[in-house]
């Protein structure tokens, strides 16, 4: 029979943690003496005590310990627990690092790392561990009092004896003993390597007289720059842990002192311990002029700033001449329409600043808003190289001298007007598509039909005055504008039939451009339709869907029942929930298709809405115009 290989202790635990790391602890603890005299003046005497966490132990931290006594007159069982500085024992294993430092973490994972005990020292002032036992036994010996640290399997015995502290007072009486100074420790807990980054465990101990009332407890902080920092991190406890954000401080040397103060206004400050911390982050850049919604009436500076984060950094130049910081301006597309480059110097500690002349008033600029972006590229004390940037809108006014851009889209001219003025016709069923455009706005169009004794037809009236429809607008950018004058013609004033002048008038406030065009009106039967065609569209061809939470209608068509006779000219207006007005959303237009054409447009939908899809007809053989409006379609979405 074969016999099994004993198992050690590491071997179990690691056989019973799967996740390969140490499993719960297990720390015991010594103690030097097992005897401990304490006066109410004594704060120097101390224990020295030996922690060790056995092999396969998760890491733990020390930071209280509970005494537990007899109290002699009442018998009853008495505990009390003590607040200590904070140490933490590594995790039950060895490696190379451990050798060197009783303190070193090892990595679980790495290679050379085995289960062992791992032990530490730690020197604990009778007057922090047994103040309370003194408080409560003034005058007392050989009191039989234990002691158990927290997270630990053992309890240490003690004899505790209180010994009254005498004086040199007249007639052999004693005085009672004077309030000694709190004398404050600290330890840094962060185990590792400087420079420290993130948080950094720091603990401090009062160490004050048995006699005190604590006021406050202080880790006071001491920048590289000589800021002084003793308001963050403070206690009203004798002892205290402090978890220090090294990311709030500058990088360099960081200087710890304890200061613990008493309700007698007694004083204890402890030695200074320096560490190095350094923080990896960015600094921040920020656009600081010109005002982010200003307006720019004239040639500007941009200001750009670099605030210092916690690490210090450089600016990589950005062109031949050493600038490092580069400005570009987009317009309201999107596109770049100007780049210019400048230097950003030191103004003071941790701020730099860079000053960038910028003009966009100049002749090739429209009053519009524009988008400022400054970017750079900056080192940080690490190496890495970081991106920087920072942007803002601005709107320029300039002087506005341009008029806007104007064109009598439909109708049309049927052939060139300086070889053969054939005059388009305008009946009750036409309909004007003008398109305007201005980088101000167009604020208004005005139609008007001039009448012109020369060319006026024999039955026709000139009036002294032309006929004026005013069309507001208030548009910014491109307007496709459809005008409905056939619905006019017969209103007050009366439009007779005849020859006229169409006149188109395009404003922006201050300026104007116009554009004309020979007309005929006719209200004649001939002069109303256009061959081959319906006088009126139809909506056909719609697909429904009937599937819970689908749109119900999938698609339509509509078209204008027959086929051309003649060449056309056909403008595609489509309103997606805009049919309250006539501009539409979407516009085509068609200069020529051939004669057999089918005036038509199939719309799938994709979102619930109103749809509606109209057409302007030109005859470019009569010249006869019509407008066919549409049916509306309403797409929702069936219910559940």
């Amino acid at each position: 029979m074969k016999k099994l290989a004993l198992l050690s202790l590491p071997l179990l635990l690691a056989a019973c943690n799967s996740s390969s790391t140490p499993g719960a602890s297990v720390v015991t603890a010594t103690s030097d003496t097992t005897a401990v005299t304490l006066t109410g003046t004594d704060s120097t005497g101390a224990t020295n005590f030996t922690f060790t966490n056995k092999a396969g132990s998760r890491e733990v931290t020390i930071s209280s310990a509970t005494l537990t006594w007899t109290d002699p007159a009442t018998k009853a069982s008495t505990s009390q627990t003590v607040n200590l500085a904070a140490f933490t024992l590594p995790a039950g294993l060895s490696c190379a690092a451990s050798a060197a430092n009783p303190s070193a973490s090892c990595n679980f994972n790495d290679a050379g790392t085995t289960f062992a005990d791992r032990t530490l020292s730690r020197s604990i002032n009778n007057a922090e561990l047994f103040s309370k036992v003194l408080a409560a036994n003034p005058s007392v010996t050989g009191l039989p009092v234990t002691v158990q640290f927290n997270n630990t399997q053992n309890t240490l015995p003690f004899t505790f004896t209180s010994a009254a502290s005498t004086g040199g007072g007249t007639g052999g009486g004693g005085t009672t003993p004077a309030e000694k100074a709190p004398a404050p420790m600290l330890t840094i807990n962060t185990t590792g390597t400087q420079p420290y980054g993130g948080s950094l465990s720091v603990s401090v101990s009062g160490n004050f007289d048995v006699t005190s009332k604590v006021k406050s407890l202080i880790l006071q902080v001491t920048d590289s720059r000589g800021n002084v920092d003793n308001t963050t991190y403070t206690s009203q406890n004798p002892s205290a842990t402090f978890s220090v954000d090294t990311t709030k401080y500058v990088d360099g040397p960081l200087t710890l002192k304890a200061i613990a103060l008493t309700e007698s206004s007694l004083r204890g400050e402890s030695s200074a311990q320096t560490v190095q911390v350094q923080n990896v982050a960015a600094p921040t850049m920020q656009i600081l002029s010109p005002d982010a919604g200003g307006t720019i009436t004239g040639p500007t500076t941009v200001r750009v700033q670099f605030r210092q984060s916690t690490s210090a950094f450089s600016l990589k130049p950005l062109d031949a001449s050493g600038n490092d910081v580069r400005i570009d301006v987009r317009d309201f597309r999107g596109q770049i329409v100007k780049t210019a480059y400048g230097k950003a110097v030191r103004v003071s500690e941790g701020i730099y600043e860079a000053f960038i002349p910028l003009d966009l008033i100049g002749p090739e600029f429209s009053s519009n808003t524009y988008s400022i972006s400054a970017t750079a590229q900056a080192t940080l004390a690490d190496g890495t190289a970081r991106t920087l940037s920072s942007n803002t809108s601005v709107s320029t006014q300039v002087s506005d001298n341009k008029p806007p851009a104007l064109s009598v889209m439909m109708p049309a001219y049927i052939d060139d007007p300086y070889q053969r003025p054939t005059r388009p016709i305008i009946s009750r069923n036409t309909a004007l598509m003008i398109q305007a455009s201005d980088d101000n706005g167009v604020s208004s169009l005005r139609v008007d039909f001039v009448c012109d004794p020369a060319t006026a037809a024999s039955t026709q009236t000139c009036p002294s005055a032309p006929y004026t429809y005013n069309v507001p607008v208030s548009v910014a950018g491109i307007v496709n504008r459809v005008f409905e004058i056939g619905a006019l013609m017969d209103a007050q004033p009366y439009v007779q039939n005849g020859n006229y002048t169409l006149r188109i008038t395009a404003y922006d406030g201050t300026n104007a451009n116009i554009q004309e065009m020979p007309v005929r009106v006719s209200r004649a039967a001939v002069d109303s339709e256009i061959a081959n065609l319906a006088n009126q569209s139809i909506v056909d061809n719609i697909v429904y869907d009937t599937r819970p939470k689908e749109l119900n209608i999938v698609s339509a068509r509509w078209v204008v029942p027959g086929v051309t006779t003649n060449p056309v000219r056909v403008a595609t207006l489509a309103y997606d929930n805009t049919l309250a007005t006539l501009i539409p959303t979407r516009q085509r237009i068609d200069p020529v298709l051939p004669a057999g054409t089918t005036i038509e447009l199939t719309q799938g939908f994709n979102a619930e809405g109103s749809y509606r899809i109209d057409f302007i007809v030109e005859d470019l053989v009569t010249g006869v115009t019509r407008y066919y409006q549409g049916g509306v379609v309403i797409v929702k979405k069936n219910a559940e």
